[in-house]
């Protein structure tokens, strides 16, 4: 399987948005997709996106970006990490 730096931690667009980690959510918009969560580095929202997406991700709350993918949190795990 390809990999590529834009789903990297740390990774930022050229419209400010970072992705902050991989959820190891499949998208249910789009098949075959991880969902990542992304956070604004101007105004701090955190929101769900399409790894295919993420290089050309604006903000939805203030760059008029698309609603992007529900987050959802990881059950919690019966070992330590």
């Amino acid at each position: 399987m390809a990999r590529f730096p834009s789903t990297d931690p740390g990774y930022k667009n050229r419209h400010g948005q970072v992705v902050i980690a991989k959820t190891g959510f499949p998208s249910e918009s789009f098949p075959g997709q991880t969902i990542y969560r992304m956070r604004c580095s101007h105004c701090q929202h955190e929101y769900g996106s399409n790894g295919c997406d993420i290089f050309k991700r604006r903000c939805p709350r203030h760059q008029e970006g698309a609603k992007g993918e529900a987050l959802r949190e990881a059950p919690p795990s019966l070992f330590a990490v």
